[in-house]
């Protein structure tokens, strides 16, 4: 879901509103973008990386960035956290399935905006909590390569998503493949579900029309039952033809084909019924529509992200913790258009992650985990388990805010 692979897409100017734009254009909410000889600047630093991964290689210009961690943007397809809801709550088991489909096209439709936001730093953290929806605790546990794992959890189920980033640059393109296994428990049923991730390309990068596309197979697994989805992304062909295509086949533990589903990733997505003859049912059911609002935040934020993953208001932050990425002051400095600081505190915080990583290596040590315990990823079980720490943490740190 989070593929985690199109929100580092926005390392590289990514096109305004999922469209083909001139890559210096502005749009009408948003700062400026690179001009030409940043972009040029830009390919000077990563020219001699051709064909390499570069995910964790290069430290980019603070221009580069939006004042977000890359694990805030892994939080914002909860904006679609209805259809996780529908996933657990509907009595269709096929139902089920297409609902876990249509939030992985809710996850890609949000891949809106025109900057990259900031490679956590190891141990870094980041919570949402919704109270009487959801709450949502993630953690970056491995610095080479990058991993992120985020656990979100309410009554009905738990979703955790895993995304580990491999990043090559090719001149005037980058892709971007991603490790890592997606789970979904429904607390209702037991029902255990898995998937992973898709390929994002980023075209123009340097030169021309800058453009995003999203390809790739996704197969959604209910360990439970046998039954699955396959989720076909389309590539982009010859002048754009089939893009942003999405269809997929719903499979029973027999393989029976048993529904479809067709739409765009930047739209919609349907779900048909498959009935006598193998033909779809004439009354199709909209599974999803991508959420349509108007942009007016300097950094082209959606309401919903403003309100839930950047917000940080003096009494919000005395219970966060100081690894919490909303109070980095990198990310912080650059929200404040203080791109000097900003700079200079990014650089800081490299350092310090290269020195704390030298020290560890002189006294052989590894890096623990604080919230998360690595396990064997085998088929039913979970790579990475959740110890429940932070939210008695959190508890403490609440009572402590209230009492002072």
């Amino acid at each position: 879901m989070f593929s985690g692979a199109l929100n580092y897409m926005k390392s590289f100017v990514a096109p305004t509103n999922l469209q083909v734009e001139e890559s210096g254009a502005e749009t009408k909410a948003e700062a400026p973008v690179a001009d030409q000889e940043q972009r040029d600047g830009l390919f000077k630093q990563l020219a001699n990386h051709i064909g390499k991964d570069v995910t964790s290689m290069i430290s980019l210009p603070v221009w580069v960035f939006e004042p977000v961690s890359f694990l805030q943007v892994m939080a914002e397809p909860l904006q679609y956290s209805s259809l996780l809801d529908k996933a657990a709550n509907d009595a269709n088991p096929y139902h089920r399935l297409a609902y876990i489909a249509a939030f992985n096209c809710g996850l890609y439709s949000t891949a809106v905006r025109t900057k990259k936001p900031f490679n956590p730093i190891l141990g870094e953290t980041f919570e949402v909590v919704k109270e009487g929806d959801f709450k949502l605790i993630a953690e970056q546990v491995s610095h080479h390569p990058p991993i992120g794992v985020s656990e979100t959890t309410t009554q009905s189920y738990t979703l955790q998503l895993e995304t580990e980033l491999k990043s090559k640059f090719y001149g005037n393109s980058s892709e971007v493949e991603i490790n890592g296994t997606n789970h979904f428990i429904n607390n209702q049923t037991g029902e255990h579900f898995s998937w992973g991730h898709i390929v994002t390309s980023c075209h123009n990068i340097i030169i021309g029309y800058t453009w995003l596309d999203h390809y790739g197979e996704i197969t959604i697994k209910n360990h439970t039952s046998g039954a699955r989805c396959v989720l076909k992304f389309a590539k982009s062909g010859w002048l754009g033809a089939g893009r942003y295509g999405v269809t997929g086949e719903i499979f029973d533990s027999e393989n029976q084909l048993k529904y479809r589903l067709v739409g765009k990733w930047n739209e919609n997505l349907i779900l048909h019924e498959v009935v006598a003859n193998g033909q779809n049912d004439p009354n199709p059911v909209t599974l999803w529509e991508a959420a349509k609002e108007t942009i007016t935040s300097k950094f082209n934020f959606p309401k919903w992200v403003e309100d839930n993953i950047i917000n940080l208001s003096p009494e919000y932050e005395k219970i966060l913790p100081e690894t919490d990425s909303r109070v980095r002051a990198d990310r912080r400095a650059l929200e404040a258009g203080d791109m000097d600081n900003a700079g200079k505190h990014k650089h800081t915080l490299e350092e310090k992650q290269r020195a704390d990583k030298k020290a560890r290596a002189a006294e052989n040590k590894e890096w623990e985990t604080r919230y998360f315990t690595k396990v064997d990823d085998e088929l039913h079980t979970y790579r990475w388990k959740s110890n429940n720490k932070y939210w008695e943490e959190r508890e403490a740190r609440v009572k402590a805010s209230t009492s002072s």
